[in-house]
């Protein structure tokens, strides 16, 4: 199987609308021989049968709605985040690479590369109202939380978080209908954690008002505020404390994440650790039970 086919095989929902159109893109330039295919035009371009090159024998799908239509979709978004200030950053561009690396096979891995490499392309066209439209209407709001916080984690890749980003997150979150109390939660912990700075507030407005524009850049530091870890202030009261630890742990255990995409997986796993170290750091210095 020649790179990029295995994106094909089992793809159900992702294949239609504009991940689809945009799937079509990526293998009409990536899957060779398919020119002496009966869907050859003469001027050189490729009939299209939802997004797939007519006379591929991948051309038919099924409703089938497997990890690969998450991993697709997920990497559309990662795409529109990285290409948002008009500046696609080797620290993001790195981040996507190894964690690839990490979680796919080789084949695999250069596949996924090389359809983040076109879509990031200032030519290439991401329509993200309606890429997040199609994910809503095929994903449960768990998978779409998890999406949403991989992203947080890739934008602040390069130890820095431009408005540019914030304003692409914001609207990725409002159209995919993550509540503002969650986006809140993922923001303190992604960013105001990282950089140390001041807390942020949230609209409940369901188009995506959440939090502010401000630029953060590095501090230096890489160690997090347990507090802000658990989306709390130091004031929090004990009870406070453990209910924030039982939903955020609720979120991100592992057994609800089974099925996910890659990408998804792995970041609650890393912020599934994360949170039980900020909860033990904040039960030791209060000598909490």
């Amino acid at each position: 199987m020649g790179v990029a086919k295995w994106i094909l095989t089992g793809l159900g929902w992702a294949t239609g609308g504009p991940i689809g159109a945009l799937l079509g893109y990526f293998i009409g330039r990536t899957i060779e021989g398919i020119g002496q295919s009966q869907g050859r035009l003469g001027d050189g371009s490729y009939r299209m049968d939802n997004g797939v090159p007519r006379g591929s024998s991948h051309s038919r799908f099924h409703n089938t709605g497997t990890q690969d239509d998450i991993d697709v979709a997920l990497l559309v978004l990662i795409a529109a985040v990285m290409k948002a200030d008009g500046n696609v950053r080797r620290e993001e561009l790195d981040y996507v690479k190894q964690f690839l690396r990490k979680n796919y096979t080789e084949e695999k891995g250069k596949a996924l590369l090389g359809m983040l490499r076109d879509l990031v392309k200032p030519e290439t066209y991401i329509d993200v109202d309606a890429v997040c439209q199609q994910i809503k209407e095929n994903t449960d709001y768990n998978t779409r939380y998890h999406m949403m916080d991989f992203l947080f984690a890739l934008a602040v890749a390069d130890n820095s978080y431009f408005p540019e980003e914030n304003t692409v997150i914001r609207v990725i979150a409002g159209r995919l209908g993550i509540n503002s109390r969650d986006y809140v939660s993922m923001f303190t912990r992604h960013v105001n954690s990282r950089f140390n700075s001041g807390g942020t507030s949230g609209s409940g407005h369901s188009g995506g008002s959440y939090g502010g524009s401000r630029s953060y850049g590095s501090t230096g530091s890489t160690r997090k505020d347990p507090y802000k870890v658990l989306g709390l202030s130091s004031s929090a009261t004990d009870e406070e404390v453990k209910k924030a630890y039982r939903r955020l742990a609720m979120k991100y255990h592992p057994d609800k994440v089974e099925g996910m995409g890659e990408e998804v997986k792995k970041n609650a796993e890393a912020q599934f650790r994360e949170i039980n170290e900020a909860y033990e750091q904040i039960k030791t210095a209060r000598g909490m039970k």
